[in-house]
């Protein structure tokens, strides 16, 4: 079973990814809201298979969180998806250069294209 980690602070749309995910793939999902708690995952857990980020959180940005996975041995290799409503072409391209595999704009997609997006980094 493939593991994705969610790090958003919108419930909502945490639990409409949970559901989606569980519902038509099988996929496990972990889930952290903020950039802290995202530190602390990496910190203590072994390597998920994608990590869904985004870059306005709580506590510590979702690029502060991009720079200390590619910073550890064990995350470096995970490919992140960011999903932001960030979208002006200097924050897309700080998180490509950053280490993100991709880059997804929240307002101009909608769940199942991102979903589609999960299962080819799957």
């Amino acid at each position: 079973m493939k593991t994705v980690l969610i790090v958003e602070d919108d419930i909502y749309m945490v639990r409409a990814y949970v559901m989606k995910l569980d519902k038509e793939d099988g996929v496990k999902v972990e889930s952290v809201s903020d950039g802290e708690e995202a530190s602390e995952f990496i910190k203590k857990n072994k390597p998920v298979d994608l990590v869904i980020l985004d870059l306005m959180l709580p506590k510590k940005s979702g690029f502060d969180v991009l720079k200390e996975m590619k910073e550890n041995k064990l995350w470096k290799g995970v490919p992140v998806v960011i999903l932001s409503n960030l979208g002006q072409q200097e924050d897309i391209s700080r998180g490509k250069e950053l280490g993100a595999d991709d880059y997804i704009i929240k307002a101009d997609t909608n769940i199942n294209e991102v979903i589609k997006k999960i299962k080819k980094y799957l």
